[in-house]
């Protein structure tokens, strides 16, 4: 694949495995912000159809451009009824040249994730996850969370509260 045909993944040098579950371990998460070529974008904490986590909008060079990807994680994954807290999800993102241009420290994204992750470490505590979140996860593992939610929905009525 030429550098003008790049996917942006293949800027970030993901294995196999991170593009089939678009997700990362927390310590690869670490290194890939630490590295000089990662630019921080955008951290915030934020919502969206899985729950709440602390959003990170990052970019690498890849050909004449750069590759956006944005990591979730350090949160609650509503229905997997599980805390992400040692892995981070990632998506590629359209950052706007004005969301391009401005970027925070590598020091500042730190002390905002240790701030979370000690947030979410405190809500941890105790936490186990219900059997319907085990059959969420499951399912949402061997096709995606999207397609887990649909199944959900549509078989909603076969799903006894009581057998969760």
């Amino acid at each position: 694949m030429t550098a003008e045909h790049r996917q942006p993944d293949d800027a970030y040098g993901f294995t196999e495995r991170e593009k089939l579950f678009d997700r990362i371990s927390d310590s690869r998460f670490q290194t890939i912000l630490a590295e000089t070529q990662t630019a921080i974008h955008e951290i915030s904490l934020s919502a969206n159809s899985y729950g709440e986590f602390l959003f990170v909008a990052t970019s690498r060079p890849v050909g004449q451009g750069r590759a956006a990807i944005t990591f979730f994680g350090l949160g609650l994954h509503e229905q997997r009824d599980r805390l992400i807290v040692d892995e981070w999800f990632w998506y590629d993102s359209s950052l706007t040249p004005e969301r391009m241009s401005h970027n925070v420290d590598r020091e500042t994204a730190q002390d905002i994730i240790r701030d979370r992750r000690h947030d979410v470490d405190i809500s941890a505590a105790g936490h186990v996850q219900s059997r319907r979140g085990r059959l969420f996860e499951m399912l949402a593992d061997l096709t995606d969370d999207d397609g887990a939610i649909a199944d959900f929905d549509e078989f909603e009525a076969l799903l006894d509260d009581d057998d969760f």
